[in-house]
């Protein structure tokens, strides 16, 4: 750039450092010169430490640069009212001077209290120079190679950051900016956002209306990077819009009946096996094996922090103001709104998503929505160290729903499967049925990779409705699958699948010539076809 001009420019990396440094509440405060001696009342020692550090500053140096970013402003202020249409732009000197500029030399520049720079464009020319650059970045699609472009104030220019200066000038040329009002940095590295971490425990907000707590960091094969939370926590348009996930957006939830959910992250979170242990320190989550009742689990949540306590029950059924949920984990641990969904942890083992409770900290007690369950109906995969060496098989029921009338009896296929080293030797039982219904299963012991059957009967004096039965394995570590069980005619039969229509948990319906029944209540849309939707509908044999 060729550019008539008084004073030396000062660099754009420095020029944001300084900016950013006076961002905080304490800023109007330093209109008056601080005090050397006690910086204490006016600006944060930590602030005065990094300048020292960064700028190569004496602490008095630090104070005198502050008054001067103080008093820019109000130079700033003036310099736009009384230049008018030929101000270009106000700055910081790498002297630590106030500097203004302006295409015309008029008093009204030299009355500034300020150094004085006479260019050749003006502000609103430069940014008018920015905005051809970025119109002629998209028509020509060059994304790619030009990195960046900004108004250079101090330099009176655009500065253009690519790949190549190549790319640089055909989007100058297309854009009508002359050779001499643009300058080109080359860096072949292009930029990303920096990444910052998804740890359980820590606070996101949802639609500007309330607070809840991370569960877990957990990808998603459609959605990517996210966290599962609670379905409690999913309100109004399930947008985050503050906190860990900011940008993101509920995929997936539900509430009552069961309580999970999974975020979608927005741009620039990453997954990270942590969870946040609320004393500097995290916990790093190295799988997510299920701990037996009497085990030691401890919860993270923002409102509350670090709790322990141990495991009570399984299958537990809590009636909430909304409606009751099932096959909750029960805790002797405590929380507090705003905790919910945050995690249970056992060792580096996850466990669980806050979902309620009684009593307020340090005292109370609590259920958590069992992990493996929500992973399973979100279909994530939670994020760990890969230092598992515990974990080693599944464990799955076909089809995961049935629906038969008192009296009758129905059975479905107990299928384990080895994930990582050996097969092992499982034990298998089963758990949850209601009154007139017996539930078995045979073999009671397998080799991961084989199969045994869940055989329910039931009398004529069954109770009547849906229910929750649990199959336990238990090897090295304990794995757990559910059975949707309706009992009895609940509603006239099938009725064939439509999108659009709102179905309850034990609805039947029939879809290409096959029968299924609901598992989780949902309004159904298009493409949740039941024969692609397991965590909805289960499949009628």
């Amino acid at each position: 750039m060729n550019n008539r001009r008084s004073i030396a420019a000062l660099g754009a990396a420095v020029l944001m450092g300084g900016t950013a440094l006076i961002l905080s509440a304490q800023a109007p405060a330093l209109a008056e010169p601080p005090s050397p001696s006690d910086p204490a009342d006016t600006v944060d020692p930590a602030v005065v430490a990094a300048m020292e550090r960064d700028f190569g500053l004496t602490t008095e140096e630090v104070f005198a640069r502050l008054e001067t970013e103080a008093a820019a402003l109000d130079v700033e202020r003036t310099a736009v009212e009384t230049l008018g249409s030929s101000y270009a732009g106000t700055w910081v000197t790498d002297d630590g001077a106030v500097a203004v500029a302006s295409t015309e030399a008029t008093t009204a520049l030299d009355a500034l209290d300020a150094e004085t720079a006479v260019v050749d464009q003006t502000l609103a020319e430069l940014e008018a120079h920015a905005a051809d650059i970025a119109a002629a970045v998209d028509r020509l699609g060059e994304a790619d190679d030009v990195h960046s472009w900004y108004v250079d104030v101090p330099d009176n220019g655009i500065a253009i950051v690519a790949a190549d200066r190549d790319a640089a000038e055909r989007v100058a040329a297309e854009a009508g900016v002359a050779a001499d009002a643009y300058d080109v940095s080359v860096e072949a590295e292009a930029p990303v956002p920096f990444q910052q971490q998804i740890r359980g425990g820590d606070p996101y907000n949802i639609g500007g209306q309330s607070r809840c707590s991370v569960g877990f960091s957990a990808t998603h094969p459609s959605y990517g990077d996210g966290f599962v939370t609670a379905g409690h926590c999913d309100i109004g348009s399930g947008q985050i819009t503050g906190g860990t996930g900011a940008g993101g957006q509920f995929r997936f939830s539900q509430f009552p009946g069961e309580d999970w959910a999974w975020v979608e992250a927005g741009a620039g979170w990453q997954v990270a096996p942590l969870v946040n242990r609320y004393d500097g320190t995290d916990v790093q989550v190295t799988d997510g094996d299920e701990r037996p009742i009497g085990a030691s689990v401890c919860r993270s949540g923002s409102t509350t922090g670090w709790y322990c306590g141990v495991i009570e029950a399984k299958g537990v059924t809590v009636n909430y103001p909304e409606g009751a949920v099932t096959g909750m984990t029960r805790t002797t641990v405590c929380a507090q709104p705003g905790d919910s969904g945050g995690s249970y942890i056992s060792g580096g083992s996850a466990q669980g998503i806050t979902s309620g409770g009684a009593g307020n900290c340090p005292s109370g007690w609590t259920v958590f929505e069992p992990l493996d369950r929500a992973l399973a109906r979100t279909g994530a995969t939670l994020t760990t160290t890969g230092d598992d060496p515990q974990q080693g098989f599944s464990v799955s029921l076909s089809p995961s729903a049935r629906t038969i009338e008192p009296g009758q009896s129905t059975s479905v296929s107990v299928d384990t499967q080895t994930t990582s080293g050996s097969p092992q030797a499982v034990t298998l039982s089963a758990s949850g049925a209601p009154s007139g219904v017996s539930v078995s299963v045979s073999p009671t012991q397998v080799t991961t990779g084989q199969s045994a059957t869940l055989t329910v009967t039931t009398t004529a004096a069954a109770t009547e409705g849906t229910h929750t039965i649990t199959v336990t394995a238990q090897g090295d570590v304990t794995r757990t699958a559910t059975l949707t069980l309706t009992v009895g005619d609940d509603g006239g039969g099938e009725t064939t699948w439509q999108a659009g229509t709102a179905y309850s948990v034990g609805d039947q319906v029939s879809y290409n010539g096959v029968g299924y029944v609901c598992r989780i209540a949902h309004t159904s849309q298009p493409g949740w076809t039941p024969d692609v939707t397991p965590a909805l509908w289960g499949r009628l044999l």
